[in-house]
């Protein structure tokens, strides 16, 4: 790939740029400032030194100062030494004043921005300063500090330069993060459908390279993991496929035989019954788990939740006599869903609540709404669920009755119910209150009516 590719020498090449940069509006400056003395537009900074040096013996040997005598480059104040007085100036006025003062109070630090003449009857102080001057008297007036301000303005000029540089550093380094950024979010999707952008740095392509391998591993990972719930599911039916036929003959035959019973017999064969059905039961959960169509059979329909809320608290409540139901929705929401297989699923949920409460507590389900989602709470008043509870709740078998004495819980509601929420686009938690009892979260986006 080659050293040149790599980040640090991309950065030690930005910074030679700028380097250079600098350099050149330097070198610009220099030959600006070199153009305008040639051109007798800027004044070098010892001129004012030179000119007053023509005109000393001059000045020195009139009574008189003739003002026409004087460079008209230079500035200056006449004095009368009789009166202290100006005669004549074109300084400008924080010079003058500072002429006046340097003249009156002569000392080093007054005096060393000045020359001083004398002639028989008055004296001259010629302003001068090492740096360089507008040959103009008037824009010497006003800008008394030309090098300042072209100073000043390359300044700014690189400044713009600069940030303009940086950002566009800042953006290529963005534009090469984000390329990783999604390819990592697809990663984590889970996406088989992956496409690897070029990227600029060696780094980055490591990095790239690197996910890249990720990826063809999640390929293989996602690929085994299909074949394996395929061959899951086709062992399960399979199974059930055994078990049914055996069963439909006890079935039969225990119809035969209750028919020919007595009272006392009939008792039995009616409990061998309720057997066989919790066995069909359990038999039916696994079939509706297990098979993939059953998102391809959902009834799928536009519901208002207050019509929807009635169907499920008359169910719900149907279920024990110690629930309570709190509606806090908006009547004009409607939701898209399944109203039989959504209203099964929570049934579940509060079965399982049911379950977990002693009897002569309560088992609340609050149902809530925001701007685009409805909430239902099943709060039970049990201990609450385990740490791997919490964890494995939702996976397919897995009760916390570990020696499944009680013949009506499978571990398969909460694994159905998950499933039916996320046909709905909703989710589903678990989690434990403030009273360290259970709680399950069911979260569905709903449909705001229009108009």
């Amino acid at each position: 790939m080659g050293i040149k590719n790599t980040l640090s020498v991309y950065f030690v090449k930005w910074i030679t740029k700028l380097g250079f940069a600098g350099l050149f509006i330097l070198t610009l400056n220099i030959g600006f400032v070199t153009w305008g003395i040639n051109h007798h537009f800027f004044l070098p900074a010892n001129e004012p030194i030179k000119k007053a040096e023509k005109i000393q013996s001059k000045v020195e040997s009139a009574n008189y100062i003739d003002p026409s005598i004087i460079p008209p480059e230079l500035d200056y104040t006449i004095f009368n030494k009789q009166t202290n007085k100006i005669v004549k100036s074109n300084m400008s006025s924080r010079n003058k004043q500072r002429s006046i003062e340097a003249y009156l109070h002569p000392s080093k630090d007054r005096m060393s921005s000045f020359i001083r003449y004398d002639s028989r009857y008055e004296s001259i102080l010629i302003h001068y300063s090492l740096k360089i001057q507008f040959a103009n008297i008037e824009l010497r007036k006003v800008f008394p500090n030309p090098g300042v301000w072209i100073s000043v303005f390359s300044i700014l000029i690189y400044c713009v330069y600069l940030v303009w540089n940086i950002r566009s550093f800042s953006r290529i380094i963005v534009q090469e993060n984000q390329k990783l950024i999604q390819v990592a979010r697809k990663i984590k999707e889970r996406d088989l459908n992956i496409e690897f952008p070029r990227v600029r740095f060696n780094e980055y392509k490591d990095v790239m390279g690197a996910m890249e391998s990720l990826s063809e591993a999640l390929v293989k990972s996602i690929q085994k993991e299909i074949e394996i719930t395929n061959s899951k599911s086709e062992q399960i039916s399979y199974l059930i496929h055994d078990i049914k036929i055996p069963l439909t003959v006890i079935k039969g035959n225990i119809e035969l035989l209750e028919a020919m019973a007595d009272e006392d017999e009939k008792e039995s064969f009616r409990d061998v019954m309720n057997a066989i059905q919790q066995i069909e039961g359990y038999i039916q959960e696994v079939i509706d788990i297990n098979l993939d169509n059953k998102q391809d059979n959902t009834n799928m329909e536009e519901v208002s939740v207050t019509d929807f809320l009635c169907k499920l608290e008359a169910e719900v409540k149907s279920l024990g006599n110690n629930i309570i139901v709190e509606d806090w929705t908006h009547k004009e929401a409607s939701l898209y869903i399944d109203v039989i297989l959504l209203s099964r699923a929570i049934n579940n949920i509060v079965l399982n609540g049911i379950e977990r409460t002693p009897p002569h507590e309560k088992v609340q389900m609050i149902v809530k709404q925001d701007k685009d989602r409805i909430q239902f709470v099943i709060i039970d008043q049990g201990p609450g669920f385990s740490e791997e509870a919490l964890q494995k709740g939702t996976e397919l078998f897995y009760t916390e009755n570990f020696g499944r004495t009680n013949n009506s819980h499978y571990g398969l509601g909460l694994t159905f119910t998950e499933k039916v929420i996320k046909q709905h686009n909703g989710r589903m938690k678990l989690r434990n209150n403030a009273n360290n009892s259970g709680e399950v979260l069911v979260e569905l986006p709903i449909l705001l009516r229009k108009g």
